[in-house]
């Protein structure tokens, strides 16, 4: 196998707790360092939890002679450190979340995405590489130009070594209960509105099951109170239980363990890792017909249209009901998700790197 460049730095816009790409920068990095190189990370905006990770962007060294690994899904200050970079440049593209998903709710985020779109075209020769998660994304790439031998599939992983257990009190009062499971932002993205009209139209032959929405609600309050509205009107306040963000992995496992399935209505995605979570602890998923959702599900999906949802309900109805195709789906699931773990990540780069012509 050909020897990994000595040095790389990772740059990302920011790193924070429970955010996919946050997650998939320290994973990376640790397979780089695991394969014999030298990694430092960087970002603009570092929670405190990642301070003994991280330096900010400023202290990039930018000596010509290392290779940057640039993260790009929003516009950030160090965008202009990795056009100035004189290292050999890979782009790892995540996709950009239309500005219009958060429009009226998040007016910086919604700005910083708009610019996000207005540069990404003129990307397209600044890099020697570029990164992608899922064939969406790579034809995203090469509508606007960017070099198609140029760009490289590497799927996203789930940090298997963080699971190593669940919470065991959470599991016994989990494992008593019937519940489907979303995790993820609760933003306009992920479209929550369509998911509790599809669990309304459960709930009506279902009344003992539940809905548990897991992540964080603090980036959009206007888009809360139209949920919470919602689940007013459709006399669901007992049945629909917000979590909040959950970092202990022993509370995700038990979570993800114990959820008849896993839903995903988003109204966009590049990746979504939650499915390839829920995948890893035999949970099958259903998702909206939307790219790239039914390729990260694979054979373990349960795909449906959100426009439809009652549709969409008795879809979901009817595989729960069905015991032997629902066993087909867990079997499955385990199997498709051994494509995302850490160790297909570290195999994935390596398989990357070698494609890299020799720095110098």
């Amino acid at each position: 196998m050909k020897t990994i460049p000595h040095t790389i730095h990772i740059m990302t816009a920011g790193l924070t707790p429970g955010d996919a790409i946050s997650n998939f920068v320290i994973s990376s990095g640790r397979a780089l360092r695991e394969r014999g190189a030298t990694v430092y990370l960087y970002a603009d905006t570092i929670a405190p939890v990642y301070g003994s990770l991280a330096r900010h962007s400023r202290f990039y060294p930018n000596t010509g002679q290392d290779f940057l690994w640039f993260h790009y899904s929003i516009y950030a200050d160090n965008v202009a450190l990795a056009l100035a970079s004189k290292d050999f440049k890979i782009m790892d593209f995540h996709g950009i979340c239309p500005p219009e998903l958060f429009s009226g709710q998040n007016e910086q985020l919604a700005f910083l995405c708009q610019q996000g779109y207005d540069v990404l075209p003129s990307l397209h020769d600044k890099f020697h590489s570029y990164v992608v998660h899922s064939e969406y994304s790579r034809q995203w790439l090469e509508r606007l130009n960017f070099p198609a031998e140029q760009i490289n599939k590497v799927f996203y992983c789930i940090d298997t070594s963080d699971f190593t257990g669940e919470d065991t009190e959470l599991s016994s009062s989990l494992s008593q209960i019937d519940y489907l499971l979303m995790v993820g932002r609760i933003v306009p993205q992920k479209d929550v509105l369509a998911l509790i009209e599809i669990f309304a139209h459960i709930n009506k032959e279902h009344p003992d099951m539940f809905l548990f929405l897991v992540g964080t609600r603090h980036q959009t309050g206007r888009y809360q109170r139209q949920i919470e509205e919602l689940i007013t009107n459709k006399h669901l306040d007992k049945r629909v239980v917000f979590t909040d963000q959950v970092n202990n992995p022993a509370v995700l496992a038990s979570l993800f363990t114990h959820a008849r399935m896993l839903v995903v209505t988003s109204e966009w995605e590049s990746f979504c890792v939650p499915i390839a979570e829920s995948l890893h602890f035999g949970t099958p998923t259903a998702v909206h017909n939307v790219p790239p959702l039914p390729e990260v599900a694979g054979p373990a999906g349960l795909v449906f249209d959100k426009a439809q949802p009652e549709q969409a309900a008795q879809q979901i109805l009817e595989l729960l009901a069905d015991d032997t195709q629902y066993q087909q789906l867990e079997k499955s699931a385990r199997n498709w998700a051994l494509q995302y773990t850490d160790e297909a990540l570290a195999n994935n780069i390596a398989e990357l790197i070698k494609k890299l012509p020799e720095k110098g």
